[in-house]
């Protein structure tokens, strides 16, 4: 794989990231409030940056579990989890940059 034909992936591979990140924030979030699901554990003591990290570190746990076996769920693939590790790094990011 050449360097231009590495960052054209990667460049894929964010598009696709947006995608995804655009429908499942319409899911678990709302229109005035793209943090809302991961605010909901301020309500138990735990801060949002802090439940971003726990989705994260759930994530880092199942992309090792899967690097090593088949994923018996369909639809929570290696690639899937992932993509949605690089997706929950940016929304921690942005969620830190908004507090500022």
């Amino acid at each position: 794989m050449t360097q231009t034909e590495f960052l054209t992936r990667m460049a894929d591979l964010y598009a696709t990231n947006l995608e995804i990140s655009r429908k499942k924030n319409s899911d678990y979030a709302s229109e005035t409030d793209p943090f809302l699901n991961f605010r909901a554990c301020e309500t138990y003591g735990i801060s949002c940056e802090k439940a971003i990290v726990v989705r994260m570190s759930d994530k880092l746990v199942r992309v090792a579990n899967l690097l090593d076996k088949q994923a018996q769920v369909v639809d929570e693939s290696l690639m899937d989890s992932l993509s949605d590790l690089t997706n929950y790094a940016m929304i921690l990011r942005i969620y830190i940059e908004q507090k500022k």
